[in-house]
């Protein structure tokens, strides 16, 4: 997303009209394919109350938290503050849903958490004690968004379905926060509108469809660790778009990402480790 972002407010747009129409935008692409695909896009009410706590309670907040951080510290410190999600995911998940905490995972999530230094970098100056405050807070609400979709009344659910009605809510709430403060900044020009067009598509329809099917396969903790993956793609469009530097530091965080990945490669998906646990419970419970 920080790349479309970037040619969008380039040409004139700004923080929360981006915001606004990646989510809008993505809820009328989607609304059209289900149209000529006829697609039954019904829920009840309870998956409609879980959307819209995904929604409401997780894209919102973090979105909104970690673009406004940018405007008090380096972009660099903000998302690594971000990225601090992946810890408070596997932490939540031991403690709150005593998910097990086996080698792979802490090695890969130690890995995960160097990479990320190494990959945005960033120098201790300027430092904005509300900016480190907003992008925490972006980590920990994008934390609400991966559990939430674990919700069991999703389970079942179709995934585009999924986004199309967390878009809508999303959409929806942040417009209204534009219209209201006046911020509606949406210059018609080619390179904004396939900007836009982009962030529908990629950062915001295949990234949640992404992230929910991972989340169903794999679960909270693994998928919340491989999402480190992203800033190697951001890296790598900026070097490619914008000419950025290749440095050693980028290509050791690139390393150790992928090491990372192969490590978590090799980790049973956490149900299959929870009824091993089971199965070793009841067999010393045998024994005794």
């Amino acid at each position: 997303m920080p790349i479309f972002a970037k040619y969008a407010a380039n040409n004139g747009s700004n923080t929360l009209s981006i915001l606004s129409t990646r989510f809008l935008l993505s809820a009328l692409i989607l609304f059209i394919y289900f149209f000529f695909k006829k697609v039954n896009y019904k829920i009840d009410k309870n998956q409609l109350k879980a959307l819209a706590v995904v929604a409401l309670c997780g894209f919102v907040p973090t979105a909104s938290l970690l673009f406004f951080s940018y405007n008090y510290i380096p972009t660099g410190l903000a998302t690594t503050l971000h990225f601090i999600y992946p810890a408070v995911v596997v932490a939540a998940n031991r403690i709150f849903f005593k998910d097990p905490l086996t080698k792979n995972k802490l090695i890969s999530l130690f890995l995960s958490m160097i990479s990320i230094y190494l990959l945005v970098g960033f120098k201790f100056e300027n430092i904005n004690i509300i900016g480190v405050i907003l992008a925490l807070a972006s980590g920990f609400t994008h934390s609400i968004s991966i559990f939430s979709m674990n919700n069991s009344t999703l389970k079942g659910l179709n995934n585009l379905v999924s986004v199309f009605y967390i878009s809508i809510f999303a959409g929806v709430v942040i417009f209204t926060a534009t219209a209201l403060t006046g911020n509606i900044a949406l210059p018609i020009n080619t390179y904004t509108v396939t900007s836009l067009i982009g962030i529908a598509l990629i950062s915001n329809i295949a990234s949640i469809l992404l992230l929910m099917m991972a989340i169903k396969i794999i679960g909270p903790s693994p998928s919340a660790i491989l999402g480190t993956f992203e800033p190697i793609v951001s890296i790598i469009m900026g070097i490619i778009l914008f000419k950025e530097a290749f440095t050693f530091s980028v290509f050791l965080g690139t390393v150790l990402i992928l090491a990372s990945v192969v490590i978590l490669s090799k980790e049973k998906p956490e149900e299959e480790l929870q009824v091993e646990i089971l199965k070793e419970c009841k067999e010393k419970v045998i024994e005794q």
